[in-house]
């Protein structure tokens, strides 16, 4: 399967920029979302609930989350709501969320790169029926506590920044 349908879905993620003169400009840079589904379904070799996912930026935590959360999937199965007992291929309305509170803006998330990429994978990874482990560096580890989880394919594909823009103002003297 593509991951074209998985990338629609990243595309489609809330990060509105601002309806002033630099959004034409921010909208040049990569969407780092889109970028990260890419990867992460590269990094699986496998792109989850048939991908249809929807991929939110900037959400508030989820009642009962720990509020250190930064991001988290919910998915409807056969056993119920995100049960991980079901088979994979039985996930529907799947939904990958990005939590306000760790990265408030498409800015901050190519800032932080590494981490949005792992987190995403690691999204990915439960969609693809996945638990949490408790091996070192491992990219389903239940909390990245430094950068050692983070896959080499994160590092090498960083999106590049959208060029700046360099106008010639006019000065009177």
């Amino acid at each position: 399967m593509s991951f074209s349908r998985l990338l629609v879905a990243a595309a489609l993620c809330a990060l509105a920029l601002p309806a002033t003169a630099g959004a034409a400009q921010k909208a040049k840079a990569p969407n780092p979302l889109t970028a990260a589904a890419a990867v992460g379904a590269r990094y699986w070799g496998a792109v989850p609930c048939a991908g249809k996912i929807k991929v939110l930026a900037r959400q508030p935590l989820a009642a009962g989350l720990d509020p250190t959360t930064d991001a988290w999937v919910t998915f409807d199965t056969p056993l119920g709501a995100n049960n991980l007992a079901a088979p994979a291929s039985t996930y529907t309305n799947c939904t990958i969320a990005f939590a306000r509170w760790r990265w408030q803006t498409a800015a901050s998330m190519r800032e932080d790169w590494n981490m949005v990429c792992t987190t995403m994978t690691h999204e990915l990874g439960h969609l693809l029926g996945h638990v949490h482990d408790s091996v070192p560096g491992s990219v389903m580890a239940p909390v990245f506590t430094d950068y050692s989880s983070v896959p080499q394919l994160c590092k090498a594909n960083r999106p590049a920044r959208a060029a700046r823009h360099v106008t010639k103002r006019s000065v009177k003297r």
